[in-house]
């Protein structure tokens, strides 16, 4: 009688116990297989498009043991994809980084952990609602919309030569590069988490660009990590040309390296768009795309333009260093800039905390603004300024005239407007 008992209740618990295996292990679609398995070689030679693709049908958490693994088409991730590598190679932009040893010919199996590479010319893309440069997007990686992803430990690069072999930088002419528009492309996708990843190349519009296209909810709070991202603009986040088109807020940047591409030989006079490009419509009245923070990390290149924004508000910048040296050899520069942020009359409320930089032309920034403010503390001064609509308030200190208070018209200097100070002279 006890016996039957026991069994009764036995076998109930093990209908249980096969039913949550299964689910963890095949329901869920969230156990981790191999690419290798797939017929993956990861050779840096063999094409290892499809075995990817049939690994991504098969789970959406795919692992990428170390190696180089050729794509030559874009890859589509599935919903709640989860894609884990072995550790990504330190790439990033010359001479940041001393890389070239691996984009000589020849020499592309030697990336140590995993690298996707992307091959050839990209085929697939999608179509953004907007009208400009960024109205169609070839990509080699995209995520899904509507869903959540995690992307950790790999690089995205696309093939090319960086050092030709007389062990020269290349030109746009003899860099050989493969044909792509975007490494990682954030297809409307929210609450996502990309960790130590590089995106790495001369990617023809962008390495990372989030894109809102209206499919449903906005592709808010994405979250990157320890990562770099190259390519004429390094990163860039898009809206819609719609008057009343999506939005798209809280992207959060830690301890990420944002490149242009700059790789290139310094007499082709190439140092890439932007490092950082945001964008909410370019038809709107109203910035739409709010909230996004950076903290740490750099944002560098040769190029005038370091940051450019339009329809863009509420963006914070947290020990970031910019790092925006100027090139002498750029003759034809309209500007001859060391590096700026700039906006244009949509743009408002643009925060810098503890940051390094020089001058970045913040009160040209806040000058062009219609509505908004620039708040930097401190400035390039030293100091703690509120520029708005060409008038700035600026709080500093010196040896001499100790706390002083200063309301201008010309927020680059220190000596213009009306001064007050605790001896009551100018400073």
């Amino acid at each position: 009688m006890t016996s039957n008992l026991i069994s009764c209740f036995r076998r109930p618990l093990q209908v249980v116990a096969f039913s949550v295996l299964c689910l963890l292990c095949c329901g869920t679609g969230n156990a981790a297989v191999n690419v290798r398995d797939f017929g993956a070689k990861g050779d840096a030679v063999a094409d290892d498009t499809e075995a990817i693709r049939a690994a991504l049908a098969a789970s959406p958490h795919v692992h990428f043991p170390a190696g180089v693994y050729v794509i030559s088409d874009g890859i589509d991730l599935p919903r709640s994809a989860r894609l884990t590598g072995d550790g990504s190679p330190a790439l990033g932009s010359f001479p940041l980084r001393d890389d070239k040893e691996y984009f000589v010919d020849g020499k592309r199996h030697l990336l140590p952990g995993t690298t996707l590479l992307f091959r050839g010319t990209a085929n697939r893309s999608i179509q953004t609602l907007r009208r400009d440069r960024f109205n169609s997007l070839r990509y080699a990686l995209k995520t899904q919309p509507q869903s959540s992803f995690s992307i950790q430990q790999l690089a995205i690069a696309l093939d090319m030569t960086v050092i030709d072999a007389m062990g020269r930088r290349t030109t746009p002419a003899t860099d050989q590069r493969s044909d792509c528009d975007v490494g990682l492309l954030i297809d409307d996708s929210y609450a996502g988490t990309v960790r130590d990843v590089q995106v790495f190349g001369h990617w023809a519009k962008a390495g990372l660009s989030i894109v809102s296209r209206g499919l449903g909810d906005n592709p808010d709070y994405n979250a990157f990590w320890n990562s770099s991202f190259m390519g004429d603009v390094g990163v860039a986040l898009l809206g819609s040309d719609h008057e009343d088109g999506p939005g798209l807020s809280g992207t959060q940047f830690h301890g990420c390296r944002l490149f242009a591409s700059d790789h290139h030989d310094r007499g082709s006079q190439h140092f890439g768009t932007a490092a950082l490009y945001i964008d909410g419509r370019t038809a709107g009245k109203r910035a739409d795309l709010n909230g996004h923070s950076f903290f740490g990390g750099c944002i560098r290149t040769y190029n005038d333009d370091a940051v450019v924004l339009d329809h863009a508000s509420n963006l914070s910048f947290h020990g970031v260093v910019f790092e925006l040296p100027t090139w002498k050899g750029r003759g034809d520069s309209p500007r001859h800039q060391t590096g700026r942020i700039v906006g244009t009359a949509n743009t408002r409320d643009v925060y810098l905390f503890g940051c390094r930089m020089h001058d970045i032309g913040l009160d040209s920034l806040a000058g062009g603004m219609l509505d908004g403010v620039v708040i930097a503390i401190p400035d390039r001064f030293g100091a703690a300024s509120l520029n708005r609509s060409g008038h700035t308030v600026r709080l500093f200190t010196t040896p001499k005239k100790g706390a002083v208070i200063q309301l201008t018209d010309e927020g680059d200097t220190t000596n213009s407007g009306r001064i007050l100070s605790e001896t009551g002279g100018a400073p």
